[in-house]
């Protein structure tokens, strides 16, 4: 059996210097004695569709697929993603916050866009908050707005729009409409983040998913349950644990099975909750993945791919039964892995 494993921002982000070489010990043990290849920074969205050999458009089009699985008609047609955010103003630039850090409720969203649905209904705009957290747009004018992906923004500074034709006028407008909303009104006296506007990307038409590299696929992200339900792979929500993962295959392990892991937890603590967070996820993960996994390794696991990322790189990690024998490589701190100074 293959597995790989993609952990989003699971190298140290930006203010997590501060790392002892004791921190992840599993985690780098299995760097210093599997094949560590490094490539350039790639974002989660692009790394799924690449893995699963979907063309990119104009954008890569997320807002298609996961649309399908939303019980959305997009099988025709061009699809586009207006996920509902937070800008988080600073000086002279905002951050984006995104939706799965705000904890919209169906409530909420369905009221939101009742509003805006109102507002533009002479403009043709037709929002469906098909999900509290994912948002769609299939006006004919979206086709030419290009974006940056959902995970390539979030808690990173927003690049300034460049929005086609009347877009930009919009958007403006739908930003006004929700600073002045009941449902702003409250989340701001709970002390909530208020949703003040709308992040237009992951347009295109239902593209072909060729890709047939993963045979069983464990995740909570939309667009990998999409893909893997797509390509014909077996889906399944991950569960907390390798372990639980591990007693969750009983006759999945056969000679040619190829697995495919997606966790979010460090992307989540690196994007919106700091570097203490992170260290304190990684130590979670490290408990709860590295250590099991590594010792799998020549059981139920043939092979293992660890893909990591930050917002600057891409590592990953190839380990197979013999490499465990590997005692004379020396486990690798974090500044040797990733370049960082310690």
């Amino acid at each position: 059996m293959q597995l790989t494993l993609f952990i989003p921002d699971l190298l140290p982000p930006p203010g997590a210097e501060r790392l002892t070489a004791g921190t992840a010990a599993n985690l780098r043990r299995m760097c210093g004695r599997g094949a560590v290849q490094h490539f350039p920074a790639i974002d989660v969205e692009t790394w799924l569709c690449q893995a699963f050999e979907v063309e990119k458009q104009l954008n890569w089009p997320v807002a298609a697929l996961t649309a399908l699985i939303d019980g959305q008609p997009a099988a025709s047609g061009f699809w586009m993603r207006a996920d509902p955010i937070h800008l988080q103003l600073q000086r002279s630039r905002s951050l984006l916050l995104a939706a799965p850090a705000l904890a919209i409720t169906a409530a909420e969203a369905a009221a939101l866009a009742e509003t805006l649905n109102t507002h533009f209904a002479a403009d043709g705009i037709v929002l469906n908050a098909a999900q509290p957290t994912r948002w769609y747009c299939t006006h004919s004018e979206a086709a030419a707005i290009t974006s940056p992906t959902l995970t390539a923004l979030a808690g990173q500074p927003l690049p300034r729009a460049q929005l086609a034709g009347p877009w930009h006028r919009w958007l403006t407008e739908c930003q006004m409409l929700l600073h002045e909303h009941p449902v702003n009104n409250a989340r701001e006296q709970r002390g909530d983040p208020v949703i003040n506007s709308l992040l237009l990307w992951g347009g295109g038409n239902k593209p072909a998913v060729p890709g047939r590299h993963f045979s069983h696929v464990w995740s909570a992200d939309p667009l990998a349950a999409a893909l893997a339900l797509q390509s014909g792979a077996e889906y399944a929500p991950v569960p907390n644990t390798a372990a639980a993962w591990l007693g969750a295959l009983s006759g999945k392990t056969a000679s040619g099975a190829c697995h495919l892991i997606t966790l979010d937890q460090a992307h989540h603590a690196a994007r919106y909750e700091g570097p203490d967070a992170w260290m304190q996820t990684v130590a979670a993960l490290e408990d709860g993945w590295f250590a099991p996994l590594w010792a799998a390794i020549g059981g139920p696991i043939e092979e293992l791919h660890i893909v990591a990322t930050n917002p600057e790189q891409c590592l990953r990690v190839t380990l197979h039964a013999a490499d465990r024998l590997k005692f004379w490589r020396r486990t690798p701190d974090w500044s040797t892995l990733t370049g960082i100074r310690a």
